[in-house]
């Protein structure tokens, strides 16, 4: 797909908008390769983050790893609620021991939801996007996401975390929740049609400040 632009904070940024490689695609049990950013202009840093939190939203993601689009770069993309992040090279450096309550999804699997093994507290250290260490505890949903993009990153399905039988069991239910989303997603637009909303325009940060540059894209 080609490029595009968008203008924003007075920058014409450039992106693209990935496609999700199959379920089966070998780069998805390839552990990725750390992102230097001594080898790299920033502007690619930038294109990456950039291209990878679009297409975490086009998808309707909560969280999006390289590998996943066919790229080999330990980096992926959270999102935070208000914001989306861009993490370089990001390791879980603490955790807590409460376990999580959260069910699973993943944008390489549509309509497959797994109750997987994950901390409910953790400590995660990653690069932002120009390079600068970021060091940050997270809680509930976020941590199962970074959680989940982590283990992709280290070449790690989500459904290699439960038993088979609890899989199958899963996989039966993977029609039904497609069909339910499909009419989620048709109610949505209805409304959308009957009461037109207006978005706000998403911000970047795209400094080079002392303070961490994190890859900040407004969602609201």
């Amino acid at each position: 797909m080609s490029k595009m632009v968008k203008f924003y904070n007075g920058n014409l940024v450039e992106y693209e908008l990935f496609k999700l490689v199959d379920y089966y695609d070998p780069i998805l049990r390839t552990p990725t390769q750390r992102w230097n950013h001594f080898d790299h202009d920033p502007k690619e840093s930038e294109f990456l983050a950039f291209s990878l939190a679009e297409t975490m939203s086009h998808y309707g993601g909560l969280g999006l790893s390289a590998n996943q689009v066919g790229l080999p770069h330990r980096v992926c993309v959270i999102n935070m609620g208000s914001e989306i992040w861009t993490m370089f090279n990001p390791e879980i450096i603490d955790h807590g021991f409460t376990p999580s309550k959260y069910q699973e999804g993943c944008l390489s699997y549509p309509g497959l939801y797994l109750k997987v093994p994950r901390y409910d507290h953790i400590k995660v250290k990653f690069e932002a996007t120009y390079g600068q260490e970021v060091i940050q505890e997270v809680d509930g949903l976020t941590a199962v996401c970074i959680q989940h993009e982590i283990d992709h990153l280290d070449g790690i399905m989500y459904t290699d975390k439960v038993s088979p039988i609890k899989l199958d069991q899963a996989k039966r239910k993977v029609k039904k929740n497609l069909k339910r989303m499909k009419e989620i997603s048709a109610q949505q637009e209805l409304i959308g049609e009957q009461e037109p909303t207006y978005q706000k325009q998403g911000t970047i940060t795209v400094t080079q400040e002392k303070e961490p540059a994190k890859f900040v894209y407004s969602t609201g």
